[in-house]
């Protein structure tokens, strides 16, 4: 292998490494995808569902921790008593936006995989994200396209269960999360209960740093992280542009001196090389003289 085939190949181990190191350093996940997959899920597992029937959907080994329902009801009957379950209690007086015959209600507890999906900046999360999401729904397809709500009357609430020690401490405050990946803030209306007009994901927060000395600590034990990653990466980097370049003077050393003894063992005269198989031969130019013709 020559010496620009070697460049290249240490090139894509270089980008290769270092891409892996950000992406080590990026710990989300699509949002989006997930919404996607559990929406087939549902479809694929739940076959001939009766509507006002809830069904739990199976979550594979890798989301172990999320639970997960679907419900299909009648737009009429959503409108005139509304739906509670578990966690959610989603009142009279809800129309679909586009009007639905049926709707498809889709309950979501994210548990341990809350913080792998979704992200407060400067906010702690004290809750497991929990959502509520609508979609179209026909004989066809248990869920079909997500779809909006309208509450004409009391709002939709969300109690959550599970709220680790740092929120009983302090004052949570409501987080949901829009599709366009901003934080919408709103108190409490009663002790870890949200009251929303609106589907999606819904969480509860404190600010990160509470004090001083707790902001100093942790963010001195981020930067010290990031930089040690970035000292990492770029140590490594540099060892292997070094090697490099000792490699190509390495290379270069052994090419001029291979050049110098083919010249001395020519009595000082550069010839040209040709290979035959693994041997390497001179190749002397003719300089005989040409015949020429006579009248």
């Amino acid at each position: 292998m020559g010496f620009h085939r070697w460049w290249q190949v240490t090139l894509v181990i270089v980008c290769l490494f270092s891409s892996s190191i950000v992406e080590g350093l990026q710990t989300y996940y699509d949002q989006e995808s997930l919404d996607s997959f559990l929406r087939m899920q549902a479809n694929k597992e739940i076959k001939n569902p009766r509507t006002g029937v809830l069904y739990n959907v199976s979550i594979p080994s890798n989301l172990t921790g999320m639970e997960v329902s679907v419900v299909r009801l009648r737009s009429f009957s959503l409108w005139s008593r509304g739906m509670n379950y578990s966690f959610f209690n989603l009142p009279p007086q809800i129309m679909s936006r586009p009007s639905q015959k049926r709707i498809a209600i889709l309950y979501e507890n994210l548990g341990n995989c809350s913080s792998h999906y979704y992200n407060v900046p400067n906010y702690t999360m004290v809750a497991p994200v929990l959502g509520v999401m609508a979609y179209s729904s026909s004989e066809s397809a248990l869920v079909g396209e997500k779809i909006n709500f309208i509450v004409r009357g009391d709002p939709i609430k969300i109690w959550f269960p599970h709220v680790d020690e740092r929120g009983r401490k302090g004052t949570p405050i409501c987080a949901r999360f829009t599709a366009k990946g901003l934080v919408k803030f709103r108190n409490m209306t009663k002790p870890y209960v949200c009251e929303v007009n609106r589907p999606g994901h819904y969480t509860l927060v404190i600010p990160s740093f509470s004090s001083p000395n707790e902001f100093h600590t942790q963010s001195h034990g981020k930067r010290f992280t990031t930089w040690w990653v970035l000292g990492f990466a770029i140590g490594f980097i540099g060892l292997v542009i070094l090697a490099l370049i000792l490699l190509a003077l390495i290379m270069e050393v052994k090419k001029r001196k291979i050049r110098k003894m083919e010249k001395n063992s020519a009595g000082e005269e550069l010839f040209d090389t040709f290979w035959i198989g693994e041997t390497k031969l001179p190749l002397a130019s003719s300089l005989r003289t040409q015949p020429i013709l006579e009248n």
